[in-house]
């Protein structure tokens, strides 16, 4: 009898998918937050991308990759947009702290007090956590527009919000290394 290459094995071996709408995100603002949970708000997010750079050696004519650095591309959210601007005003205070929008002022003492670790889970059916990333001194550098057009009859308002931040940890990865005072 052959082996059962099928969808028998597929079923017997697969646990089920993670759904992609299944998530929560916790953000931590460095100035005043916002006055409703961000995992209400937050309608999409994704899971931090891990990309390690490759340096080429030459040898003989080929070109042999080797590990390089790795990098971190930015991570952006999107936000409903609720009738109190709760999120859009916190995040335009975070943003006013790092620099100010009419002066080139500084509103915070260092590095640290302008960043913050941001978390995301995806969740399974439950609810339960099954996959957690931090992103590590996190900061906003675009807050996008919110359009407005008098043809959007039944739409909430929304903006993406985009940051940058060292480095992300998971639970199978290492966590904070930065030490004090950075």
């Amino acid at each position: 009898m052959a082996e059962n290459m099928g969808l028998d094995k597929f079923i017997g071996n697969f646990r089920g998918g993670a759904r992609a709408n299944r998530f929560k995100v916790e953000l931590n603002y460095p100035v005043a937050g916002p006055n409703i949970e961000d995992y209400i708000v937050v309608a999409a997010a994704q899971l931090p991308a891990s990309i390690m750079g490759v340096a080429h050696a030459q040898f003989m004519g080929r070109f042999i990759p080797i590990p390089g650095d790795r990098t971190f591309d930015d991570w952006t959210i999107t936000v409903l947009n609720d009738t109190t601007f709760s999120h859009r005003n916190a995040f335009e205070r975070w943003s006013e702290a790092i620099l100010a929008n009419q002066q080139n002022f500084q509103g915070t003492a260092n590095y640290r007090s302008m960043t913050a670790p941001l978390n995301v889970h995806q969740l399974d059916r439950q609810g339960n956590r099954i996959k957690s990333f931090t992103l590590w001194h996190a900061w906003p550098t675009v807050i996008s527009a919110i359009d407005l057009a008098y043809d959007q009859n039944d739409a909430i308002e929304t903006y993406s919000v985009t940051f940058a931040y060292a480095h992300w940890s998971s639970d199978t990865s290492p966590g904070e290394s930065f030490g004090p005072g950075f």
